[in-house]
């Protein structure tokens, strides 16, 4: 097998401050947010019961800090619920996406449920996104050190998504993108640099990259 490796910068976790600091910003971000997009959270919800049968939300399993298992929310996009390890990423012109779910994964809608796995304490809104067990099995033996992902809560969205290094990675390359941007982030993580991120997330079109 071919492995690839990343320097290491960061010596160890994030201190206690920091780590204060970021689950602040995290519960005060989750909470504002699921308060003011109540009304749009709604509307979604009615619009996917209105289209097709099934659940509102899709509930995986995916892999968070310290590598353990987490169940994450999603608005449901799709007329299936594939769960592991029957799991496959969506493509272009994905046939399983319905026409909500398209608009929703297109303008990241879709992933907005996850604020309350923010509160809860699973996920951070900014840090690596998290990857469906079965992903993280492909690449974690292949890419080293791909576990240091797991250094931190994985989050809504990161350093790697707005550098446009989001959507399906099925190749080691695409994958090897992303590591390379997520572990910059934790090796260089900074309060300013989740503000800028948050920022980038919103209204950078780099961002939507690859949503489909």
């Amino acid at each position: 097998r071919d492995l690839h490796s990343f320097p290491t910068r960061r010596s160890s976790d994030l201190s206690l401050f920091e780590r204060a600091l970021k689950r602040a910003f995290d519960l005060v971000v989750a909470t504002a947010g699921l308060i003011l997009l109540a009304p749009l959270l709604v509307a979604v919800a009615i619009a996917i019961k209105l289209e097709s049968r099934g659940p509102v939300l899709f509930w995986q399993k995916r892999h968070g800090y310290n590598n353990t298992t987490i169940n994450v929310a999603k608005f449901r996009s799709m007329s299936v619920c594939e769960q592991e390890p029957s799991f496959v990423q969506a493509k272009p012109n994905d046939s399983r996406v319905t026409r909500v779910g398209r608009v929703l994964r297109r303008t990241n809608i879709d992933e907005l449920p996850q604020l309350f796995n923010v509160l809860k304490g699973d996920m951070s809104i900014v840090g690596p996104r998290p990857h469906a067990t079965a992903h993280n099995a492909m690449f974690e033996g292949r890419i080293l050190p791909f576990s240091r992902r797991h250094n931190i809560k994985p989050g809504i969205t990161g350093w790697a998504q707005i550098n446009g290094h989001r959507g399906e990675t099925n190749t080691l390359e695409k994958m090897q993108r992303r590591v390379e941007h997520d572990l910059y982030y934790i090796d260089n993580w900074s309060f300013l640099l989740d503000i800028k991120i948050v920022l980038l997330t919103l209204f950078s079109k780099r961002a939507y990259v690859n949503a489909y």
